[in-house]
């Protein structure tokens, strides 16, 4: 890994912990902020979706010590936060936090919201450097993502279930395209026709563990097949086609 570049005196210097889903960002993320005071950027366009947060995984983002920050606060019938908006706005509050801290990091994972972070990243008006996370072995990554995925299925109270989540989408029919279109969402729409559950009801029905089971493992199956496609993209994204520096994190830490 390469140090810290040499011209560091503008501000802000933004570090990018980008990788799979389910691969360690959030953890890297607030590791490093807790170690040099900085705010952590969340760069999902999923996240952004307050009614969703079980599903998108931002249930239980906040951290102790940390300063963490959504690019939006939406509801599904707000409609999809585009990859360029989604952009817009996480450049508009990396300036607005840079202004008040030397560092901000960023953790991403959303794919199409970092392609226009890396085709923007000649103009950026901050100094920029990348670490992109490895993808797990496969063995142990479906483990842990199975694990992630029960918890969705049954979290501790008063967190809201991804089947509460499902449910509450599918009573609009408007909203049943998106909902489907949602990695999770989709592995238990496939369990419910299989198993000839009804969706608009499947949060009230006390389902057999066999068929949990198959939810949890279809749901980490699928977010597998996306983390596989997000670490390919992640590094030839910003290690082959958009090389930029990347740093040692312990640099950070002595300069905070």
């Amino acid at each position: 890994m390469a140090g810290i570049p040499e011209d560091c005196t503008n501000r802000p210097f933004v570090h990018l912990i980008a990788g799979p889903t389910g691969a360690g960002k959030s953890a890297a993320a607030n590791d490093l902020a807790r170690a040099t005071g900085a705010p952590v950027v969340v760069a999902d366009r999923l996240q952004c979706f307050t009614d969703l947060a079980t599903t998108s995984a931002r249930a239980g983002g906040e951290a102790p010590d940390v300063r963490r920050y959504w690019l939006a606060d939406r509801t599904v019938p707000d409609g999809d936060l585009g990859a360029v908006a989604a952009a817009d706005s996480l450049f508009d509050l990396v300036e607005r936090l840079g202004a008040r801290h030397r560092f901000v990091i960023v953790e991403g994972g959303s794919i199409s919201l970092l392609k226009v972070l890396a085709e923007r990243c000649a103009a950026l008006p901050w100094q920029l450097s990348v670490q992109v996370l490895p993808l797990p072995a496969y063995g142990d990554y479906v483990e842990a993502l199975t694990r992630r995925a029960l918890t969705m299925l049954t979290p501790p109270t008063p967190d809201r279930s991804l089947l509460e989540e499902l449910a509450e989408l599918w009573a609009d029919p408007r909203q049943r395209r998106f909902a489907a279109s949602v990695n999770g969402f989709e592995a238990v729409l496939e369990c419910c026709a299989k198993y000839a559950l009804d969706v608009e009801t499947i949060h009230k029905q006390a389902l057999p563990d066999p068929i949990r089971s198959r939810m949890a493992s279809l749901i980490a199956l699928r977010h597998a097949e996306h983390g596989i496609l997000q670490s390919r993209v992640f590094t030839e994204t910003f290690e082959k086609q958009v090389p930029v520096p990347v740093f040692d994190p312990s640099v950070l830490e002595r300069a905070a």
